[in-house]
């Protein structure tokens, strides 16, 4: 029969409504939501995500404002611009869209960000809230991948969850949060040995390796799981696939994320989430 679809783009559009609902009724309190993106040079991916980003926006009624600096800006030049975007009392929050020149350290200017704006979430100071357990803004993949989970209706507690991947911008953020839902959490990664035998023990597997199509394949998941795929890996003909072969998978899981419409899909709504909750704070 195969598994049932997490569908991302469904979860969007349910937190679109809301989140457009919530802008609203702040708006018109006189507290305008107003996001920043922030691109040093031109990146045609990063530009593609800039423009969904502003899409997003305007559908959900906040003021999206798209900086750009030239790309041979030096280290002090780009920080320069991040402070002056924090410092502005009408910026809710900002966000560095990636890649940066090779020149410059991305996490470098990631601890810049006042990390009550930065609402990616991906620096020192908001992971460290992550795992005392006192959220701010939390990682937009990370967080993405296991609200998509919950749409399984899944009760976490007790349950085993494998997270494939160690990066801090999915992996550990992700298995932070399944930790804090009371899962039995294990990391994996590329030197895991018997790495098909450890992700088969998992009630919830997360993955979010990226680096090959179709690397976890049905005898990595445990007959029922759910599986939530990460990964957005560019193939011929401008299509993207994700860590699963979505094939073998779909025959032994009992819930799947596709790819593309899955956690991508929810990805920049948890964007404008965050946002919104930051604007709550402010």
């Amino acid at each position: 029969m195969g598994a049932q679809m997490l569908d991302g783009k469904a979860y969007a559009k349910t937190l679109a409504e809301q989140l457009k609902k919530e802008f609203a009724e702040l708006k018109a309190k006189g507290r305008e939501g107003h996001l920043v993106s922030l691109s040093i040079g031109s990146d045609e991916s990063s530009d593609w995500y800039v423009s969904n980003q502003k899409k997003a926006a305007e559908k959900l009624g906040v003021r999206y404002t798209a900086d750009r600096i030239d790309a041979a800006s030096t280290r002090e030049q780009a920080a320069a611009r991040i402070r002056e975007i924090c410092a502005r009392p009408d910026v809710t929050g900002m966000i560095l869209q990636l890649p940066v020149p090779k020149h410059l350290d991305a996490n470098d200017l990631a601890k810049v960000i006042d990390p009550a704006k930065n609402v990616e979430g991906v620096d020192p100071d908001n992971l460290g809230h992550l795992v005392m357990k006192q959220y701010r803004n939390l990682p937009c993949t990370a967080r993405a991948a296991v609200e998509l989970a919950a749409q399984s209706g899944i009760d976490f507690k007790g349950k085993h969850a494998v997270v494939l991947g160690r990066s801090i911008i999915v992996g550990k953020p992700a298995a932070m949060l399944l930790l804090d839902k009371d899962c039995t959490v294990t990391i994996c990664h590329s030197r895991t040995p018997n790495l098909p035998e450890v992700c088969r023990q998992a009630d919830i597997l997360v993955t979010a390796m990226g680096a090959k199509p179709g690397i976890v394949n049905g005898d990595y998941v445990k007959p029922g799981a759910v599986v939530v795929d990460v990964a957005t890996i560019a193939v011929e003909g401008g299509k993207y696939a994700g860590d699963c072969d979505f094939e073998s998978v779909n025959k032994v899981a009992g819930w799947l994320s596709p790819v593309p419409g899955g956690v991508g899909s929810v990805t920049t709504q948890i964007l404008f989430k965050n946002t919104l909750e930051t604007l709550k704070r402010q």
